[in-house]
């Protein structure tokens, strides 16, 4: 992708290619329509968390909302967005032995009960082990807290899908 032509763009267009940057939630693609141009992806990516950061709360565990449990229902059934399905396939989340699946059943459980949104961390940066060690550490958080690792983690999953946008469609056409 580049660029100039992503802020030659008219909001419908734009709107529909960023719409799942943020899983499953279009609105910050269309409200970050706004701030175009865009120099770099940074600037992009700034304008998008900003969206984000002025939402109102219900708003934000909305986004929270719309993530799929990791190894879970989702992920089971194939109805994950294909970034969701391409990152927690490459975090090894569909490779787990029996124990594992049963435990992070388990997280999934506990940390929805407790949080009211799927258990959120950029798997990319994260081998499974890891991803269980995090799972486990962030129960221990109080809701305030999580609520704003969890958003932490969406907009470095955001970060990672636009590099990733980016960088691809540059070496399409190298």
């Amino acid at each position: 992708m580049d660029l100039n032509a992503l802020n030659r763009m008219d909001a419908g267009t734009f709107t529909t290619l960023l719409g799942d940057v943020f899983e499953k939630s279009s609105w910050i693609a269309k409200d970050a329509w706004d701030e175009r141009p865009f120099d770099d992806v940074n600037v992009l990516h700034a304008a998008m968390v900003n969206v984000v950061k002025r939402a109102s709360p219900a708003q934000q565990l909305n986004l929270l909302r719309a993530h799929p449990e990791l190894a879970g229902h989702e992920a089971r059934t194939g109805a994950m967005t294909d970034a969701s399905e391409a990152e927690q396939a490459g975090a090894g989340l569909k490779r787990l032995t029996a124990a594992e699946m049963k435990r992070i059943d388990e997280l999934n459980r506990a940390y929805g009960s407790k949080f009211g949104h799927p258990f959120i961390i950029a798997v990319r940066n994260h081998d499974k082990q890891g991803i269980f060690a995090a799972f486990e550490q962030r129960l221990a958080n109080d809701t305030a807290s999580e609520r704003a690792a969890a958003l932490d983690e969406v907009f470095a999953i955001a970060r990672l899908r636009l590099e990733t946008m980016f960088t691809t469609s540059v070496e399409k056409v190298i």
